[in-house]
């Protein structure tokens, strides 16, 4: 092999890690975040697929000689990056469900606040969850666990083969499922105090009609709701980071 040939096949080696590594690191949480520089994913992508394909460069298949054959390789990487990167932004969604539902019951749904787990306004629960759950992914050093999740994903997606779409839809459809019921988990305290509360406003308007219960009940159950959702935070967050690092799990597990 002379010498274009070995540096064209490095070249192409690492531009085909790079495709999948960039498409994933474009939506994991903490490394894909609004607010984080478009250049410096790059620049990081670069960096470990520079790192990595001495590692995994065995494992692609030759260079395609066809365009349309190379084409339909580019697409497959993409796909599976994607996919990797859609799993664990899924798994983020928990905790604006979550939100949604707490909001829902302090009396804060109207309220509107920048969440930067989904780079768009949301309720301000959610976006706190938000917030405390990326410093929590980069104080636990999870975001290590996401970052080789992609770069394992080598040993279960084989550059070259063809993708278990249907096996990759119904793990999607599960992470979904999963993460729905994580959220209705965390909010279900907050569900029974506004069902409590709400059936002691009625007992009232029931028992004294000249009582403006909804004027004077609201202000009572967004301070109730505010002291449960600040003594209760950390064991919910701590509830959600459990189930964030299962699925990874499932995703390192051979």
């Amino acid at each position: 092999m002379d010498l274009g040939q070995f540096v064209g096949g490095q070249v192409y080696a690492f531009l085909l890690i790079f495709v999948r590594l960039g498409s994933a690191f474009l939506i994991l949480p903490t490394l894909g975040e609004a607010f984080v520089p478009a250049n410096v994913r790059l620049l990081f992508a670069l960096l470990v697929a520079l790192l990595i394909t001495p590692i995994v460069g065995s494992t692609l298949p030759p260079q395609p000689a066809a365009p349309g054959d190379l084409v339909l390789l580019i697409l497959g990487e993409v796909l599976i990056g994607l996919f990797i990167g859609t799993i664990a932004r899924m798994l983020m969604s928990a905790l604006e469900t979550a939100g949604f539902m707490i909001s829902q019951q302090l009396g804060l749904s109207a309220a509107q606040s920048f969440n930067p787990a989904l780079a768009a306004p949301g309720n301000p629960a959610g976006a706190l969850m938000g917030i405390m759950a990326l410093v929590l992914i980069l104080a636990t050093d999870l975001h290590h666990m996401l970052i080789l999740a992609v770069v394992d994903s080598y040993s279960l997606f084989t550059p070259g083969q063809a993708l278990p779409l249907s096996d990759m839809s119904e793990h999607i459809v599960r992470t979904f499922t999963k993460s729905f019921a994580i959220g209705i988990q965390i909010a279900v305290p907050f569900i029974i105090l506004a069902l409590l509360f709400y059936l002691g406003l009625g007992l009232i308007a029931r028992l004294v009609p000249q009582i403006q219960v909804f004027f004077v009940g609201l202000p009572l159950q967004i301070l109730l709701g505010t002291l449960l959702f600040a003594g209760s935070l950390s064991a919910l967050l701590m509830l959600w980071l459990g189930h964030f690092e299962d699925q990874l799990i499932q995703l390192l597990r051979p």
